[in-house]
């Protein structure tokens, strides 16, 4: 992956986490498939789907943004305390070319995934 744009190398990470993730029949049902597959390979516990595909649906506004970075500062600590087999832990880890993420960065990205469908995270840079 080195050599190509910082922002196409997350992508790319966040894809095959993404294309790997599965849920049961019923979250994707609801929640919708990508959406779905997005909290698994995130490492989002199944409890928390159902908020913050509603957070999701409300993103504009200023007070759920907030929410949803906050959601993300903790699923960022509680990975950074003990690292899983998702996005986030991948995020943190990451360390491409001695260009390491961010805290700022990594909540940013985990929050615009939260908030975000698969069309409108991966149409635009991360």
């Amino acid at each position: 992956m080195s050599g190509q744009p910082r922002s196409r190398r997350l992508a790319q990470l966040v894809e095959a986490r993404w294309s790997g993730a599965g849920c049961d029949d019923a979250a994707a049902v609801v929640l919708g498939p990508q959406r779905c597959a997005l909290y698994a390979a995130l490492g989002v516990p199944q409890r928390d789907w159902w908020p913050l595909a509603r957070w999701a649906d409300r993103a504009a506004t200023g007070e759920v943004r907030a929410a949803l970075h906050a959601y993300a500062d903790v699923l960022v600590a509680d990975r950074c305390r003990l690292p899983g087999d998702d996005v986030v832990s991948d995020l943190i880890a990451y360390d491409a070319d001695g260009d390491a993420l961010t805290a700022d960065e990594i909540r940013d990205i985990v929050a615009a995934l939260l908030a975000a469908d698969e069309s409108a995270v991966f149409d635009q840079p991360v």
